[in-house]
C-alpha cells in the first residue's frame, strides 16, 4: 500500500500540482515574486545571503515535508472512506 501512495505522490506533484495552480488567486500571489526577490537580495551582504539562503533551505524542505504529510493524509483518509 506504501508504494501505491508514493506513486500517486510523485504522480501529483510532476502532473497534478501546476494544473492546480492556474489560479488567478496563485498568479496574483506569485507575480513579481522573483524580480522582489532579487531586488532584496541585492541590498545584502555575503554574510547575509549566506545565512538567507540556509535558511530558505530549510524553509524549503519543511514545506515539502509538510506538503508530502498532507498529501498522504489525505489519501490515507481517501482509501479509508472507501473501505466504508
Amino acid at each position: 500500500m506504501r508504494s501505491l501512495i508514493e506513486t500517486l505522490y510523485f504522480y501529483a506533484q510532476e502532473h497534478r500540482v501546476m494544473d492546480r495552480l492556474q489560479t488567478r488567486e496563485y498568479r496574483q500571489v506569485s507575480s513579481g515574486l522573483e524580480a522582489d526577490w532579487e531586488d532584496f537580495r541585492t541590498t545584502l551582504t555575503a554574510d547575509q545571503e549566506r545565512r538567507l539562503e540556509a535558511f530558505l533551505v530549510r524553509q524549503f524542505k519543511a514545506g515539502c515535508l509538510e506538503d508530502r504529510a498532507s498529501f498522504l493524509a489525505g489519501v490515507s483518509v481517501g482509501l479509508e472512506l472507501a473501505r466504508i
